[in-house]
């Protein structure tokens, strides 16, 4: 019977910061989702909620499809699930009547207001007791790497 060896090298610190940092990503979003069902919503729809949110309540619908990094037909059903829950509503764009925008109702920024004030509530207590010059040297650190991966 063959036994899996673990490479010694998997040990090394720096091996091992991006599955922790992904795995990190993963216990936010596991517990943001959990708190937003609280207020009837999951993880996704409370992204777009969000998004528009930080547009001023309106943005094209490439352009949300884009931050929300999912595929076009996740997209529109996530779109669709919000417009029947009375949350947001399309409409023809600003610069191209062909295109579409995506519009928060009111009661869509009402709730929208409320995600933005959860999620600010969640990052204060998630940072808590961490020092400013610790965050700086992290976020030096991801910008690196976001480099690195950028030129692969």
């Amino acid at each position: 019977m063959t036994t899996l060896r673990r490479r010694p090298e998997a040990s090394v610190p720096r091996l091992r910061f991006l599955p922790e940092t992904l795995h990190i990503g993963r216990q936010l979003r596991t517990y943001c989702d959990a708190r937003f069902k609280t207020i009837g919503l999951t993880l996704a729809r409370g992204q777009v909620l969000l998004h528009l949110e930080a547009a001023k309540g309106r943005l094209p619908q490439g352009e949300l499809t884009a931050l929300l990094e999912v595929e076009h037909p996740t997209a529109i059903r996530l779109f669709d699930s919000l417009s029947e829950l009375g949350l947001l509503e399309r409409c023809p764009g600003d610069s191209d009547r062909r295109s579409k925008d995506i519009k928060l109702t009111e009661a869509g920024t009402e709730l929208a207001n409320q995600v933005r004030s959860m999620t600010d509530d969640i990052l204060i207590r998630v940072m808590e007791g961490i020092p400013d010059k610790d965050i700086d040297v992290a976020r030096d650190v991801l910008a690196c790497i976001t480099a690195n991966i950028a030129a692969l």
